[in-house]
């Protein structure tokens, strides 16, 4: 009778120290992958210059802009005449 009790035991004997193992494996494993720096941390960021509204010059992360942000637009000479005569006031 003792034996039949022992081969019982032994299944879950191993299922629950396969649980435990793959518990504390999968605890490890996100606990490394929270741990690693991210690839943006680990590029410098990419720094472009801009003129604030009073004029003053700016270095601005890149990934901070809007996506059409620093696209070339076209402004006819007109218009840039009268925004220096503007701005000089």
């Amino acid at each position: 009778m003792e034996h039949n009790n022992e081969q019982k035991k032994l299944p879950r004997r191993n299922f629950i120290e396969t649980g435990i193992t793959a518990g504390i494996g999968v605890a490890l494993g996100l606990t490394i992958v929270k741990a690693l720096p991210d690839e943006e941390e680990k590029e410098a960021p990419e720094m472009v210059k801009m003129l604030t509204a009073d004029g003053k010059l700016v270095e601005v992360d890149k990934r901070h802009l809007p996506p059409m942000c620093g696209k070339p637009v076209a402004v006819s000479n007109e218009k840039l005449k009268q925004w220096m005569e503007k701005n000089k006031q």
